[in-house]
């Protein structure tokens, strides 16, 4: 170097001072942008790869159990699950298991810290009242997300039964000998944010005159379902929850020489009732119901009516082709006979009074 500046430069003059410093400053310059070029490729950009990982992210769930104002429990000390769902090879969703749990403080307040981020997973919150399970709805992570909010509503207990909305009324009916057996299946929604208890108040449905044979048919909620049948008015207690309730009994009704007419009244609009019945088996007639097609179910085809929109409650339709016993024409002859010998013995009477 020094013989470098000798040649470009006279020793003891300002230019070589100058030159030098150039030079100088040229190489630490060089040195900067090496450790610089270092640092990025050792520190900054593995940290921004791993930031960029959503898997090895950590976020918060937090929320609070809601009491409804008729519910009879504290929030404090219940224990939230953090639940979570995949998809299986065979595309089901299928749990994985508690992810966490932690206790509610006195406001009903929870958290779970340090969740890992998993964008193909589902998650939901969940806790038990009194052993029954409450839960949030199912939700997602975002990416970049690190606050997720959610929130656990325990309903209380209402007697507003007039709140039931019955969202689907199915009528299947099916020949028998002199008879037919009808199944009800009636779908039941509460969209209130508490449950429905239709004890004192029962729920009234009004069957068609003259059913035999009248059953509750099983279903997850048939063992908590009080009913009370008088005559033809169907009384049911039950507690029914938010969301959808279905029931399903069945009854028979007798049928006289192949026919009968069935008389149903309900307590909605009839834009919500359907008929079935299996293929080539029954013949329906109505002026409040309109054809719709044919429809499998459990490799059986049934034949399907749809209600026409009425501002009536009732549904009025007659069924023929059902299949009729020994029995009813036995009796048709027995009165016959009876009435042919009381006409006969009535006119001796008459001729030996003359």
């Amino acid at each position: 170097m020094k013989q470098y500046l000798k040649q470009k430069y006279p020793l003891n003059s300002i230019a070589t001072f100058w030159g030098f410093a150039r030079y100088r400053l040229k190489q630490q310059l060089k040195r900067i942008c090496l450790f610089g070029l270092l640092t990025l490729f050792t520190v900054v950009l593995p940290f921004a790869a791993f930031s960029a990982d959503p898997s090895v992210l950590n976020l918060i769930v937090k929320g609070q159990v809601r009491l409804s104002s008729g519910a009879e429990t504290s929030p404090e000390g219940l224990d939230v699950v953090l639940l979570k769902f995949v998809l299986s090879p065979e595309g089901e969703v299928t749990p994985v298991g508690p992810q966490g749990r932690v206790k509610t403080n006195t406001s009903g307040n929870f958290e779970f810290i340090k969740v890992k981020h998993n964008l193909r997973a589902g998650y939901q919150l969940g806790t038990r009242v009194d052993g029954e399970l409450y839960s949030s709805k199912i939700f997602f992570m975002k990416a970049g997300e690190t606050l997720i909010e959610r929130d656990i509503i325990i309903p209380g207990i209402s007697t507003a039964v007039e709140k039931l909305e019955t969202s689907q009324v199915s009528l299947v009916i099916e020949s028998g000998l002199g008879a037919v057996t009808v199944t009800e299946v009636l779908v039941f929604s509460n969209s209130t944010p508490d449950k429905i208890d239709t004890s004192a108040r029962p729920l009234v449905q009004k069957l068609p005159a003259g059913i035999k044979n009248f059953r509750m048919m099983d279903s997850k909620s048939v063992n908590s379902m009080k009913h009370q049948l008088e005559e033809n008015v169907l009384k049911i207690a039950y507690i029914f929850p938010r969301g959808s309730t279905q029931i399903i009994y069945q009854y028979i009704l007798p049928a006289w020489f192949g026919g009968l007419e069935i008389n149903r009244e309900f307590e909605h609009p009839l834009d919500i009732v359907g008929v079935f019945t299996p293929i080539e088996r029954l013949q329906i007639k109505s002026d409040e119901l309109s054809f719709s097609g044919k429809q499998s179910l459990n490799e059986t085809t049934f034949l399907s009516w749809k209600s026409k929109v009425s501002d009536s409650n009732r549904l009025n339709f007659k069924i023929s082709n059902v299949p009729t016993t020994s029995l009813q024409y036995a009796g048709v002859s027995v009165i016959i006979l009876v009435l042919l010998f009381s006409t006969v013995a009535l006119f001796y009477r008459q001729r030996l009074r003359k």
